[in-house]
């Protein structure tokens, strides 16, 4: 699994195309502002998005706007226009009268885990992803979901969430291409080939007994050169990488399968059970037995109302 995959296995649109919307000039749609993470697509039309505190920004045809926790805010056709809750909103459903007409898809993001919040902070409140920074694959990405949302074929919500799946991947990749600052350290590493053979490295195989010799060796640098490096531009050092990165595989493990303690321990590259419990009660407060008894039984029931707003 590349990096980037393993990253969004912790972000999946599940059930979550809440609304697809035509509304005719003026409009408005308020947002509580409170969902891990939210993509709002402009299909066609114009409109702002405005929050407290915040410049407004312009939204045009097919932008794509990000959104992480937050107070409220609202997409409006003209700054200023009244609103309605998406709730009432997705009640009264669309509006099919003549005049000046924007239609809008939201989607959310359900979100799991220290991955999970990793990749949230690597995001600012509202990332806006105009559609002329995109690549013609995530506009074509773009088109078939709006087509498919217009349907009512079988099948249509599982269609539906992978599409708007696709649509993070893209609008991911295009946002820290253009913000380098703001991407995460690993994937500002995968531009440099020697730190690139590292992290790949390691996603693959977590399990290997990795040191900050063998590190180096596989980066073909220095031990002293490549742990400067490493933590210049990931913000860490190696080993806590290391550490934050088999958690996270086995966060995965004791959240969607039922393998022993014994056998993840393993897999993400612990000698023994005792050592791995050790590391994850130092990560997670809890031994892993404990944090896998409080946070499957969330995961299980997630969540009935997954498609309110």
């Amino acid at each position: 699994m590349d990096v980037l995959s393993f990253q969004l296995t912790r972000a999946r649109a599940r059930g979550a195309v809440f609304s697809t919307l035509r509304r005719v000039a003026p409009w408005g749609l308020e947002f509580s502002g409170l969902r891990p993470l939210t993509a709002h697509i402009l299909l066609d039309g114009a409109g702002w998005l405005t929050a407290h505190g915040e410049e407004p920004v312009r939204f045009t045809a097919g932008d794509v706007v990000l959104s992480t926790p937050g107070d409220p805010y609202q997409l409006v056709s003209d700054v200023g226009a009244g609103t309605e809750t998406i709730t009432d909103a997705r009640r009264r459903g669309s509006d099919h009268g003549p005049g000046p007409a924007s239609h809008i898809l939201c989607g959310a993001y359900i979100v799991e885990g220290s991955v999970g919040k990793s990749l949230l902070e690597s995001l600012p409140r509202f990332a806006r992803i105009p559609a002329q920074a995109q690549s013609p694959r995530h506009r074509d990405a773009i088109s078939l979901l709006a087509a498919e949302a217009e349907g009512t074929e079988t099948g249509q919500q599982v269609l539906l969430d992978r599409l708007l799946d696709l649509n993070l991947v893209y609008a991911l990749r295009t946002w820290w291409r253009q913000e380098q600052q703001q991407a995460p350290g690993w994937f500002r590493a995968l531009a440099d080939p020697r730190l690139a053979r590292v992290i790949h490295a390691i996603h693959e195989h977590p399990e290997r007994t990795w040191t900050l010799d063998t590190m180096a060796h596989t980066a073909e640098m220095s031990r002293a050169g490549f742990s400067a490096a490493f933590k210049e531009v990931i913000g860490q050092s190696p080993g806590s990488y290391l550490t934050r990165l088999r958690m996270g595989h086995a966060e995965d493990a004791l959240l969607r399968t039922d393998a022993t303690l014994a056998t993840i321990s393993a897999d993400v590259g612990y000698t023994n059970e005792f050592a791995f419990a050790t590391a994850f009660r130092r990560t997670h407060g809890l031994p892993p037995g404990r944090w896998r008894a409080a946070h499957r039984p969330t995961l299980q029931r997630e969540p009935a109302d997954v498609r309110t707003p």
